[in-house]
Formats: C-alpha cells, sequence, structure tokens
C-alpha cells in the first residue's frame, strides 16, 4: 500500500523538518510531494537531504512564492491526478503540525472501516485543546462549530486540512482543489464538494500532533487594528479576499447567501468586531 503525502512549505525549515520527520513511518511505503512555494532558508535542500536518510521517493515542485497554501496544493494535487493507483492513499497536511506516533497506520484503520470516507485528523496545542479538525456548519447562522474527538458523532460537514486522508478512489473522481482560491476556502469548498458527490468526512477520535490554532492578532479580524489596515488585510491572499469569498458562498449555499454575508465581513470592520 503507498502514502503520498502531500504539503507546501515556505520559509518554515525548523517546523518542515519537525512535520516530515515525525510522520514517517518506516512500516508504510511513503513517498512525499511538497511545493517548495519560494523558500529562501534552505527548507528545499533540508527535504532533498530527509528524502536521503530515509531512503524515500521525493518530489520537490518550486513555486515562486505567489502560490499560497491552496495554490501549492492544488499545483501538487493536479500533478498527482494520474499517477496514483488503486489502493494508494493521498494524505494532505500543513507542515506546521508536530505528529504523535502511527498517525499514517491509525487514520487508515479508519478509512478500512469506513469506506467512501475522507479521514481528518485532530490536532490539539501543548494544553491538550483541540485546535483542528472538523466543524458543523450552522447556515442559518452561518457559523461554524468545531467538532470534539469525544463527540458523539464525528461526521463532518468541512475540516480543517492540517491532516487529511483521502483514499484514490475518491481523489479520482474529486480530483484537485477548486481554481478560485488562493490560500483559505479551499479545504472547506473541497469538502462540501464530497459530501454533493455522495461522500462521507470522518474526524479522528484521538489527536493526530500538536499544532498550534489560527491566530487572529495581526489579521483582519484583528480588533485592534485600525478600519483601513484590517480592509487591506481583508483583501490580500492570506485575508477573505472579495471575489473568492463571494465564490465560495454562492457555489455552496447559493446567491442569496453571497449577496448578503460577502458584504458581512465589512459590517465587522466598520463597527470594531
Amino acid at each position: 500500500m503507498d502514502i503520498t503525502v502531500l504539503f507546501t512549505c515556505h520559509n518554515r525549515i525548523d517546523a518542515t523538518r519537525k512535520c516530515v520527520n515525525s510522520l514517517d513511518d518506516p512500516g508504510f511505503n511513503i513517498r512525499y510531494v511538497a511545493v517548495d512555494d519560494g523558500s529562501t532558508d534552505g527548507t528545499g535542500e533540508m527535504l532533498k537531504g530527509f528524502a536521503r536518510e530515509r531512503q524515500r521517493e521525493l518530489e520537490l515542485i518550486q513555486g515562486d512564492g505567489t502560490l499560497y497554501w491552496a495554490g501549492g496544493m492544488r499545483l501538487a494535487m493536479e500533478h498527482l491526478q494520474n499517477q496514483l493507483k488503486a489502493g494508494d492513499y493521498l494524505l494532505l497536511v500543513n507542515d506546521d503540525v508536530d505528529f504523535f506516533g502511527e498517525v499514517i497506520k491509525k487514520m487508515l484503520a479508519i478509512a478500512r472501516e469506513n469506506k467512501n470516507c475522507c479521514i481528518v485528523g485532530a490536532t490539539c496545542d501543548e494544553s491538550g485543546a483541540i485546535t483542528h479538525g472538523g466543524l458543523l456548519y450552522d447556515t442559518k447562522r452561518f457559523r461554524t462549530k468545531r467538532i470534539d474527538i469525544d463527540s458523539d458523532s464525528l461526521i463532518c460537514d468541512v475540516a480543517d486540512m492540517n491532516a487529511f486522508l483521502i483514499p484514490y478512489s475518491i481523489f479520482k473522481v474529486m480530483g484537485a482543489f477548486d481554481r478560485h482560491y488562493s490560500h483559505s476556502m479551499a479545504d472547506y469548498d473541497y469538502c462540501f464538494e464530497l459530501k454533493r458527490r455522495g461522500y462521507k468526512t470522518l474526524m479522528t477520535d484521538f489527536y493526530v500532533g500538536l499544532c498550534k490554532s489560527n491566530e487572529v492578532y495581526g489579521t483582519w479580524r484583528d480588533s485592534d487594528l485600525s478600519i483601513y489596515r484590517r480592509l487591506c488585510l481583508k483583501h490580500s491572499p492570506k485575508g477573505l479576499p472579495f471575489k473568492e469569498w463571494f465564490y465560495y458562498i454562492n457555489k455552496n449555499f447559493g446567491l442569496r447567501q453571497a449577496l448578503w454575508h460577502s458584504f458581512t465581513p465589512y459590517i465587522r470592520i466598520l463597527i470594531g468586531d
């Protein structure tokens, strides 16, 4: 059984090194496909050294620093569309996760027991609080609710793809991320598409690794910043670009919701929320 691990990296060599070293499992045939999006800190050379030491196949795709997360992941997924074979699995990871032991073995066990499912790994911080994983979508209030690892149901509407296992049979149908997204929203959009096509996303009932939660500080959601600064950050690729946000809502919730909720972030900024 082959596992292809896919991730995008940019100038965080120590975190990337920790990620691949903690994830690699000698009990599986693992190959790595990494998009190095213009790193200048030696990340690419470090990954080549890791592959030589572990005797792993590594495909290193070079970016120019403008791909961001969704763009890099999409590029690698498109690269892999005609390469995987029956029985293979694709594991999407974020390179800031410090994985616990035997994660691949445990996630594969869940996948084998649950056909037509993708598996998302839950992560926690050093205090043991959940940081990433699966979520439920409240379509009335247009908010998400995080699922805990001890929840009665671990079926998700959407998921943070910090560790996301896709069976070949599903990837063959789904293909790569939607090309409309540059950084965020691509993972949630993919989950909605999975659901429309009859597949489920199931979260692990255990933590797969350590990963900090996304910070509000210094982002468009930081209410301590000026209105002008928040607007600039919102329109940046790592923020909530209007066209991408409108497209995401319209595609997954309809035009009526898009006409309203594409403007609510501006209301939040103006009232200092």
